[in-house]
């Protein structure tokens, strides 16, 4: 997956992450951001979107929501946020950061939906006339007027399993004059996902199906009066895609692995400006049967062989699941071994992973309970019970700047939430 890549861009992070858990500064089952990788590619990212005349929401759910990435991330020119559920919406609330895009993919939950348009988001996605209803109802008492987009449908469109919904391109005219006389939601968008992938054949960002029924959309919706200002097209969202997007008239992006150098345009393209700047590090359990157990509680990764979308990219040679392993952080790059797939994907062969990313030597190597395991690949760490450490100053020594749980709180080194967290990390960021 992702680890020679790591390991030929931005191999100090590997070693930083074997030092930092070799000498107990961080624990097992801990990614770790390189926080200078993080400014460097969303500042690239920024330029490029300003080139082509696009915005840019940043997708946070990747990297567990991490407030000082988040944060510096907008710091470096980012425009806002994308919100993938009402989580991420409240994690935002909670750290006095900004709210671009949320509802797409996940709808707001009723209840939350006056909490979440008190952030006053930039746009809200409904999926039909009824969310509609619910968020003009929750907007009223607030005195908003809340734009949204809808999520439009077209037959041929891709869609991932377990994230259909949105409103059939046949139904669009209907559904925009009932949501049209709502009084507390304006129609200012349509939005689809994914609107661009990774054509592993090409090796180039390309548009989907997707886009183009969203420009179908749009055109149906000016003709019967709409103002569209909005055509959020994400999918893949890095620097090589910023100008596909715009030429084929899209006006948003949505980054997320881009900020951290794993899409997989980046898997193939070296001289791509974002670089890796996340790893997972955790710690051999024991060793059985020639098998070396790794400790686990972080396995997630989307780099799944699904062959849907941009998965494809990984059905190729250079789609290998590998760890770097050792005792020694100079020398972790001297000794990789393979990972059994099985143990890596283990959720989704219906497994708990309390070891998982099992290391398989083919050759004899001395893997030993305590090494480090240090792994590359295509993280959604908030699905995950793993811990973040954000680290920078890679070029000369690295420094820990935070270490976090699942819940974004700030951690001891015995994984004790510290006294008042949240406004440790509020001033740290300069939202107090």
């Amino acid at each position: 997956m992702f680890l020679d890549l790591t390991a030929r861009r931005n191999s100090p992070l590997i070693r930083a992450a074997a030092q930092l858990h070799q000498s107990g500064v961080i624990p097992a089952n801990t990614y770790v951001i390189d926080l200078d990788t993080v400014r460097d590619n969303a500042a690239a990212m920024a330029a490029e979107a300003r080139r082509v005349g696009i915005r840019t929401y940043l997708m946070t759910k990747h990297y567990n929501r991490n407030p000082l990435v988040t944060h510096a991330a907008l710091a470096a020119g980012l425009d806002s946020t994308v919100a993938v559920d009402v989580q991420c919406a409240q994690a935002l609330r909670r750290f006095g950061l900004p709210l671009g895009h949320v509802g797409h993919l996940v709808q707001i939950p009723r209840h939350d939906l006056p909490a979440v348009l008190a952030q006053r988001p930039e746009v809200m996605t409904v999926f039909s006339v009824d969310n509609a209803r619910l968020v003009s109802a929750a907007a009223q008492p607030l005195g908003v007027v809340q734009d949204i987009l809808i999520r439009v449908r077209g037959r041929d469109d891709i869609i991932y399993p377990n994230e259909e919904g949105g409103v059939w391109e046949a139904d669009l005219a209907a559904a925009a004059t009932d949501i049209a006389a709502l009084p507390g939601v304006r129609i200012a968008g349509v939005v689809t996902f994914p609107g661009t992938l990774f054509n592993p054949t090409s090796r180039k960002i390309e548009p989907t199906t997707n886009f183009a029924t969203v420009l179908r959309a749009k055109d149906l919706l000016t003709s019967l009066g709409f103002e569209i200002e909005q055509v959020n097209t994400p999918g893949a969202g890095s620097t090589q895609g910023f100008e596909v997007v715009a030429r084929n008239g899209g006006t948003v992006a949505e980054p997320g692995h881009g900020l951290t150098g794993t899409t997989p345009t980046h898997l193939y393209d070296d001289t791509a400006p974002e670089r890796p700047a996340i790893t997972y590090v955790s710690e051999v359990s024991h060793v059985f049967d020639g098998r070396a157990y790794v400790v686990g509680g972080g396995f997630y990764a989307c780099d799944t062989p699904a062959l849907i979308g941009d998965d494809r990219a990984f059905h190729t040679e250079a789609w290998r699941c590998m760890a770097f392993v050792g005792r020694e952080p100079d020398r972790i790059l001297d000794t990789k071994v393979p990972v059994d797939i099985g143990s890596f994907f283990g959720r989704t062969n219906n497994a708990t992973d309390y070891y998982g990313g099992t290391l398989v030597p083919d050759t004899p190597a001395d893997i030993r309970p305590g090494d480090s395991a240090v792994y590359g690949f295509r993280p959604q760490v908030f699905t995950t019970r793993a811990h973040v450490a954000v680290v920078d100053g890679l070029s000369t020594e690295a420094r820990l700047l935070g270490l976090f749980d699942r819940a974004n709180n700030l951690i001891d080194r015995d994984g004790l939430p510290m006294d008042n967290s949240t406004s440790r990390v509020r001033e740290m960021i300069g939202t107090t």
